[in-house]
């Protein structure tokens, strides 16, 4: 009987493993090749990467000196509605270099473990500066000035993708009309 058990519990952690495994690798879109092209149900795209923030006082600077709007993408690891948001709206926004005019997208996972510093120069972390922009709900898309003031109304949740990039980029032109118009 403790054999049975045994063999059972052995059998049900491998096949726990293995859904985990196919999980993960479903929304994996890194190329393990150095080609900078991936492919997807679209046939080959160029590969793009969402960049992570780490510093910022340093992309608020540069969005003062541009004048663009700060599009942030407050996700988690865990969030396969995030996964797919990037997919589908995200990477392809930065693949056709149409926003690199006007804004700057980056990502911030609320689960990482790594220091950021924030608008002010301080030290903190993702959790921290997500519970101070009461952004805990992933996705939630954030556009900010480069004091960290929000310029448009942000993005809860996916509901459909169909008329979600209607309502980036409707926000996104709101925010850049503000930051147009601001005098600091």
């Amino acid at each position: 009987m403790k054999i049975l058990s045994l063999i059972s519990l052995l059998l049900f952690a491998l096949l726990a493993h293995a859904q985990s495994y196919e999980y993960q690798n479903e929304y994996d879109d890194e190329d393990d090749t150095d080609e900078p092209y991936y492919d997807n149900e679209a046939g080959k795209l160029p590969y793009v990467e969402i960049k992570e923030i780490d510093d910022l006082q340093a992309l608020g600077r540069l969005a003062k000196r541009e004048k663009k709007v700060i599009f942030i993408e407050m996700s988690a690891t865990y969030c396969g509605y995030c996964r797919t948001l990037e997919e589908h709206i995200i990477k392809p926004m930065l693949r056709s270099g149409a926003y690199d005019d006007y804004v700057l997208i980056r990502k911030m996972e609320i689960d990482s473990h790594y220091p950021i510093k924030d608008f002010d120069g301080s030290t903190t972390s993702a959790a921290q500066f997500s519970y101070k922009m009461d952004a805990s709900l992933t996705p939630t898309l954030l556009f900010v000035d480069g004091s960290g003031r929000e310029v448009s109304e942000r993005i809860l949740g996916v509901n459909t993708l169909e008329l979600y990039g209607e309502y980036v980029d409707q926000a996104l032109l709101e925010g850049h009309r503000k930051i147009k118009n601001q005098t600091n």
